[in-house]
């Protein structure tokens, strides 16, 4: 994952982030924050290590990039 990838995914949640200064109590606020953190995590989780195979019973030994 490069620094733009990661960048364009957050990019794509600071609608959601800005959003939450509208809520009328802490507790929705927190509540959407961490669901919005959730969602933007597995998001990265999966850019991360890729896509899953077709067939997910197949071996692959391709290791992630993780930012070498």
């Amino acid at each position: 994952m490069t620094r733009e990838e990661l960048h364009a995914l957050v990019d794509a949640q600071f609608d959601e982030l800005d959003a939450l200064q509208k809520e009328p109590t802490f507790l929705a606020y927190e509540q959407k924050f961490a669901q919005v953190w959730t969602t933007l995590g597995g998001e990265v989780l999966q850019a991360t290590i890729g896509q899953l195979p077709d067939n997910p019973r197949k071996k692959t030994n391709v290791k992630p990039d993780l930012g070498k």
